[in-house]
């Protein structure tokens, strides 16, 4: 599981208390996801047309927001020996997403035009496409093996824990768990696939991906505003699903509200990702 947050003591304090900080991320238990501050959502805001969702937010973007077309979801498994180097890469991810959010290239582009650009380049030109980029962190960023890896345990929310196997499971260690999740949402492919391979590029010698998957198509709704797509099996899957509009129960079942976790945790919220295998004709 992953979990994040944008508020209360927020990421910035957690990493304060293992003697470092970081740049507004939060924690997590599965997945990972927040939102845009409370306002109504409008037709305008789930059309491409209305191109950037900001960075920042009383919750992250991503998981409130209205569903966006395509997305990548990407795990990463940390290398880093000391807790300031995660710090470092969480201030470093912080800043790019800010930019790629705005369709900003991450870093400036080479003044000479035979040398590649340190951004990798696929987005420019491209319009932000309405991207976030939503960060999480797993269990074993606190413990793993017993060990408390970067003096984070005892920041750890009870109910970030791993998740046992299901009845039908057929788990793929290799495609399982991880330290630090990121979703990257978007109305362009493009521009998703870019997000990752940036913030690929810049934790290297920090954390190498551990798997990732790419979602073609929006199958689900998070706002009054968007209709319910149907899944390959022709179904209209998730119709019941809470919307961003109504606050009272986000705030009873998404948001982790004051006393409910760790201070830091305020805002917050958990997101489980699971891999469904759909059989269909050849």
């Amino acid at each position: 599981m992953y979990k994040q947050s944008h508020k209360g003591i927020s990421s910035r304090e957690l990493f304060q208390l293992a003697g470092a900080t970081s740049a507004g991320l939060a924690l997590g238990g599965g997945g990972v996801g927040a939102a845009l501050a409370a306002k109504n959502i409008t037709d305008a805001e789930c059309s491409p047309v209305n191109a950037s969702v900001s960075f920042f937010g009383r919750n992250q973007a991503g998981i409130s927001t209205p569903q966006q077309d395509r997305l990548l979801f990407a795990v990463f498994g940390l290398t880093a020996e000391e807790v300031s180097e995660v710090r470092d890469l969480l201030r470093e991810w912080s800043s790019a997403a800010v930019l790629m959010s705005e369709g900003r290239p991450v870093r400036e582009e080479s003044e000479n035009g035979y040398l590649p650009p340190e951004d990798t380049g696929e987005a420019l030109g491209l319009s932000p496409a309405r991207l976030t980029l939503t960060f999480g962190f797993g269990s074993t960023l606190f413990e793993r093996d017993g060990a408390d890896r970067y003096g984070l345990a005892a920041s750890r929310p009870a109910a970030l824990t791993t998740i046992p196997p299901m009845p039908g499971d057929s788990l793929e260690p290799e495609k399982s768990d991880g330290d630090l999740c990121v979703q990257a949402c978007a109305d362009d492919p493009q521009v998703a696939f870019h997000a990752i391979r940036n913030l690929t590029h810049i934790a290297r010698g920090a954390a190498t991906m551990r798997w990732s998957q790419i979602g073609f198509g929006r199958t689900s709704s998070t706002s009054k505003a968007q209709e319910t797509p149907r899944n390959l099996f022709g179904f209209k899957d998730g119709t019941n699903n809470l919307k961003a509009e109504d606050r009272e129960l986000m705030d009873q079942y998404i948001w982790v509200q004051p006393g409910d976790e760790p201070d830091w945790m305020r805002d917050g919220t958990y997101l489980v990702t699971r891999w469904i295998r759909m059989l269909i004709e050849v």
